[in-house]
């Protein structure tokens, strides 16, 4: 798990007495990008290593085909007419299913199967556009296997469903079967998140690059009435000091400074905090977001009584799709197409097969 070593690593090992890295700090934001719901496109081992004996197709047992017991069926593409195979590490070993088969069961850990069908279909065609941009991101790294198929890399989590939601898992799938996103001719990456602050953000703001013109930052007008749009937590002064030097040896607070005295911060213009603190002791909103374990980077800071009282809006890191909002926009009547096109500008849904 290198690259989980190298993530973690990035948060723990800071440089104490040095100005911010603003790579790090891109590579903090990545990761946290990446992270929620346990993202396997990050922390997925592309290329990675199958000893031999390990991989393991699904049989028949495994996947509840009828057997004369009266069990239900359950969804499964054939292995042989499978263009693409997935092969998903787990701890306990590694499995293979073809793609749409994977999708199925990866649905219900990203997002509530209690969403509109809509949502959900514009959710599986994210997740199978992280798929399909890990194998052409990485093609070249023995992707192609001798039997002619394509073969992409993965550690991710699945949950077994069953009875509505699995039927719901198995129709989102099958109607956009084959179905990912590109822009200007490739694979995007395709972020989602829970909850917005209001507005998704802009890709090329929050990266400093112009690779991100898909991800514009939109209205979610409705995500105010979400149980989670807004969240508080409450610790002591002297506590929230510790926490922070642990990252950041430095940092002061003087008496009588007022929190935006002491924690100057710089905002995107969706309101989530891109920068806070200055010059060694300055670090990025993801980071300290990790520090304290925050619903999101859109955050405001005030002291009350000798307590620190920070507050989150949304869930999540606010890049591309919104799953509350896209829910909303289903409930008005928008199809996944619809969904799709609004958050992600510019991008083309294509086909597998």
């Amino acid at each position: 798990m290198e690259k989980l070593e190298l993530a973690i690593n990035l948060i723990k090992n800071r440089r104490s007495g040095s100005g911010p890295d603003y790579r790090d700090a891109v590579a903090i934001l990545l990761f946290i990008f990446l992270l929620p719901y346990i993202i396997s496109f990050f922390f997925g081992s592309v290329g990675m290593e199958i000893e031999e004996g390990e991989a393991a197709v699904i049989g028949k047992e495994e996947r509840g085909e009828k057997d004369g017991s009266g069990r239900q069926e359950l969804f499964w593409e054939d292995m042989e007419k499978a263009e693409f195979i997935v092969c998903n590490k787990t701890t306990a070993g590694t499995e293979m299913m073809p793609l749409e088969t994977y999708l199925v069961n990866r649905l219900p850990s990203t997002i509530p199967m209690e969403y509109e069908m809509e949502a959900l279909k514009a959710q599986t065609i994210v997740l199978r556009t992280e798929l399909m941009r890990l194998y052409y991101d990485n093609r070249e790294e023995r992707n192609e296997g001798k039997d002619g198929k394509k073969y992409i890399y993965v550690e991710s989590d699945m949950i077994k469903s069953a009875g509505a939601a699995y039927q719901k898992c198995i129709d989102a799938v099958s109607s956009t079967k084959g179905m990912y996103l590109t822009y200007e001719g490739y694979p995007v990456t395709a972020p989602y998140f829970a909850v917005s602050a209001g507005a998704t953000r802009n890709g090329n703001e929050v990266f400093g690059s112009n690779d991100y013109g898909y991800l514009k930052s939109v209205v979610c007008g409705r995500d105010f009435t979400s149980g989670d749009y807004v969240h508080s937590e409450r610790m002591g002064k002297d506590v929230f000091l510790e926490q922070l030097r642990e990252f950041r040896p430095g940092v002061e607070w003087e008496e009588g400074e007022t929190p935006e005295e002491a924690f100057p911060v710089r905002k995107d213009k969706a309101g989530y905090v891109l920068e806070i603190g200055t010059g060694e002791n300055a670090m990025s909103g993801e980071l300290f977001r990790t520090i304290f374990a925050l619903n999101s980077s859109c955050f405001e800071l005030r002291e009350e009584g000798g307590s620190v009282i920070i507050k989150t809006k949304g869930v999540g890191h606010g890049l591309g799709l919104c799953q509350y909002g896209a829910n909303e926009a289903a409930k008005k009547g928008s199809d996944f197409i619809d969904i799709l096109n609004y958050f992600f500008s510019e991008i083309v849904i294509e086909k597998t097969e």
